[in-house]
Formats: C-alpha cells, structure tokens, sequence
C-alpha cells in the first residue's frame, strides 16, 4: 500500500478508532519499553526504580513483572492496533479487551505497590476506562 493509500486508509477510519489507535499505540510503546527495562535490569536501576517497592509483592525483582508488562500490555496494546487499522470493524472489541487488561494491570499494580506514584498508575487506569468505555460505545452496546 501506497503512503497515499495508508493516508486515505487512516482518514476512512472512524474517530473512535483513530483515537483508540493513538491510544493502543501510546500503551503499548510505553509498555514495551518499561518492560524491556526491568527485564534488561531486574533490580530497576535503569528506570530508578529500588526492588523495595517490591517488599510486599511475591516478587524478589523487576523481571517476572517486566516480562509481564512487555508481552502482555505491550505487545497486547500494538497487536490490538495493528487489528484496528487493518479491519476497523474489529476495533471496538479490541479497544475493550485492552481496557480492560490494563485496568486489570494496574488495580494489581496499585493494590501491591501502592505509594507515591499511584496517581500515574490512576491516569492509566482512567486511559484504559475510556478505551473499554470507547470501545463499547462503537460496538453499540448500551448501558439503557
């Protein structure tokens, strides 16, 4: 495809799917690269993050938890954009499933390591509320 044709593509989709891509694409980015971090360096130093954040989880290191943000909130989040662009019609189911799994992610984030950055982990909470809400509202499922 032509970039004059992926131009027209993007402009064919609808705006509940231009921005639920952005916002697919936005988490997922970011959660490749935090992942890749903690697995890259398991004592979080390369993200300035101590394990002792760690003391009341059932993990010694960043590892497990890294592996689990890089393969499951990052390449989940890109996989649902890729489904986006490719068959729009699949966007509102996508859009819920990963608002979902991050607001999962970060409820047991937040349970376990609650402190000073939780109001970060509560704006991620609020982003993937709005892609299932998004989501939702394209499918046409209603709450009346």
């Amino acid at each position: 495809m032509s970039a004059t044709g992926r131009t027209s593509h993007w402009r064919r989709l609808p705006t509940s799917a231009r921005v639920a891509l952005a916002a697919e694409v936005l988490i997922g980015v970011g959660a490749l690269f935090g992942g890749g971090q903690f697995i890259l360096a398991p004592d979080g130093h390369l993200l300035g993050i101590s394990v002792s954040v760690l003391a009341h989880s059932p993990f010694s290191s960043f590892f497990i938890p890294g592996l689990v943000l890089f393969a499951v909130i990052g390449i989940g989040p890109i996989a649902a954009a890729i489904l986006t662009y490719g068959r729009p019609s699949n966007a509102p189911l996508a859009a819920v499933l990963v608002g979902v799994i991050l607001m999962g992610w970060v409820t047991v984030e937040m349970v376990m390591l609650a402190g000073p950055t939780s109001l970060l982990w509560a704006l991620y909470l609020v982003v993937g509320t709005g892609l299932a809400a998004l989501g939702l509202r394209s499918s046409g499922v209603s709450s009346t």
